[in-house]
């Protein structure tokens, strides 16, 4: 009944990930295992890939370094479905709020995080992240995290991953919830739990997949379910904080570096990290950063 794609570079992760859905699964289910240690396709291709290649109505995109912990799974994946028509894609980390800034799914404003997810930490037992506080089945959100993103076929045929405009492997699940959300509800659901082994860090890739994601989506942003002023205005400074961080830390442009840690000030002048954009700003302008 479901049709589970996987893009996959490292056979051990790739097989925890089996042995999860063997113990975990009560209904008939394929998964498509994309190999790409060879083929390098990007995650949008390799999933819209596997999708063509799925003989079930359900459609389950998953990370190959998660396992799934909750039992008999994918009854409520469907559940949600068969009783919500409205929702065309549910995930288990998501946010209320799409800024039209460059920036991820997770945000240090913690209260417009939707999460029910197990983190795997190095030498430790996994962090149990969850935030429903309204005690809900599923949250509608604004975007979804891509290390679990469920849809149906038909959804899917409507709009596909978009690999000509990202063409590595970050901002599709942005770019594929703002998508889906013109089809129906975009949700976080709750009663899916898995284990992820790895955690995000801001590259070059994900700063240019950011960049392309926001250009792309500018008409629609920013996205928000249920969300005041002034949460907006908070999250639109995180995110301008954050993603002008990234610039400079990565060295990624000056000239674009400028223009965010300019947004930054402008938005709120007497933030304490002003001085830290300022002195980087400098150091780099006078080491002849580009």
């Amino acid at each position: 009944m479901i049709s589970i794609v996987t893009c996959s570079i490292n056979p051990k992760k790739l097989a925890l990930l089996q042995q999860s859905l063997v113990e975990t699964t009560f209904h008939p289910y394929e998964l498509i295992v994309v190999e790409n240690i060879e083929h390098k396709y990007s995650i949008c291709s390799a999933y819209n890939f596997g999708a063509s290649k799925s003989k079930f109505e359900y459609l389950c995109f998953v990370h190959e370094d998660i396992i799934f912990k909750t039992q008999n799974w994918d009854v409520n994946f469907i559940n949600h479905f068969e009783k919500n028509a409205n929702i065309s894609l549910i995930g288990i980390l998501g946010n209320t709020v799409k800024t039209a800034f460059p920036s991820g799914v997770y945000s240090s404003v913690q209260h417009t995080n939707r999460i029910n997810q197990l983190q795997a930490v190095l030498g430790e037992e996994p962090i149990h992240y969850y935030h429903n506080p309204k005690y809900e089945t599923h949250s509608e959100v604004a975007i979804l995290d891509g290390m679990l993103l469920g849809t149906k076929i038909f959804f899917w045929q409507k709009y596909h991953f978009d690999e000509l405009t990202l063409t590595g492997f970050h901002g599709y699940d942005i770019d594929f919830s703002l998508a889906m959300a013109q089809l129906g509800k975009v949700v976080v659901v709750y009663d899916i739990l898995i284990e992820h082994a790895s955690s995000g860090g801001n590259t070059v890739a994900w700063i240019e997949s950011q960049l392309k994601v926001t250009k792309k989506w500018s008409a629609s942003l920013p996205a928000q379910i249920e969300t005041d002023q002034k949460t907006l205005r908070e999250r639109e400074i995180d995110d301008l904080n954050q993603f002008a961080i990234s610039l400079l830390r990565l060295r990624y442009s000056l000239k674009l570096a400028y223009q965010f840690c300019s947004l930054a000030f402008l938005r709120r002048p007497f933030q304490r990290i002003n001085l830290f954009f300022l002195k980087h700003l400098m150091l780099q302008t006078f080491n002849g950063s580009d």
